[in-house]
């Protein structure tokens, strides 16, 4: 894990000191919440989304203490995803682990106009043999959604997303639904509500989770929400807090 923790710092140390002339793009975050906006980050823009997670589980729990995202915008309209997650979970007793790497991208492929939503699609990929013992991918583990957004008004948006995961252990993939509402309450508070689902054959599972998003500044926002497994509501279910911070509010020379 102190290896991963070196990559992580060496990356945002070279993308803060390259040499890039300032030009402010609109601040936009992937978290907090299961579903995943269309927008994407600028030009050579760097930001990190950082968060802490506490699963109840049947009276045992996990502690996610390094919910991490790292986003890079590679050209316009697309970027390069990295992300991992540190926790300690109970397993006869309290363990540190580490989920193991996920690379990926967001593409934007349509900005969205009238009543036509924007679109684009992101992928990722669990990279092999990078987690802890017991949280190992022995096979690739793909996952591609597809990702739409409607503005209503000033005030509402409505996101859904579509999408395929597979584990890197069974050859069939599951469905990835959800459905978003979002609401901008004042120029720094806003909030949501939705409801994710995936579809599989060994069985359905039902989410619903909802949260509030605060901006603290021009490039950073902290947020908290909480989500309930609807199949096992007593025993499953999430609060969390985190941040996000763009790093380096410039998109080109």
């Amino acid at each position: 894990m102190g290896s991963i923790r070196r990559v992580l710092f060496i990356v945002v140390a070279m993308a803060v000191t390259a040499n890039v002339m300032a030009q402010e793009v609109e601040f936009t975050a992937d978290r907090p919440g299961v579903s995943t906006g269309p927008t994407v980050i600028g030009h050579r823009v760097v930001q990190l989304e950082q968060g802490v997670q506490y699963d109840g589980d049947g009276g045992h729990g996990q502690f996610t203490f390094s919910n991490t995202l790292l986003r890079y915008g590679l050209f316009e309209g697309v970027e390069l995803r990295l992300g991992g997650d540190g926790f300690i979970h109970h397993d006869g007793s309290w363990q540190a682990a580490f989920s193991g790497l996920s690379v990926g991208t967001k593409i934007r492929c349509f900005e969205g106009r009238n009543a036509l939503p924007a679109v684009s699609l992101m992928a990722n990929l669990a990279v092999p043999y990078t987690g802890s013992r017991g949280f190992v991918v022995e096979h690739l583990a793909p996952s591609l959604y597809i990702l739409f957004e409607n503005p209503v008004n000033e005030w509402l948006s409505i996101g859904y997303n579509v999408g395929a995961e597979w584990d890197g252990a069974q050859p069939a993939p599951q469905t990835f639904v959800a459905l978003c509402l979002g609401f901008t309450l004042t120029e720094q508070v806003g909030c949501f509500v939705e409801s994710y689902n995936n579809f599989a054959r060994h069985g359905n599972a039902y989410g619903v989770d909802f949260g509030f998003n605060y901006m603290i500044s021009d490039s950073v926002q902290l947020d908290a929400a909480a989500n309930l497994d609807l199949c096992h509501p007593a025993q499953c279910w999430s609060i969390s807090l985190g941040v996000a911070w763009q790093i380096n509010r410039v998109t080109s020379r």
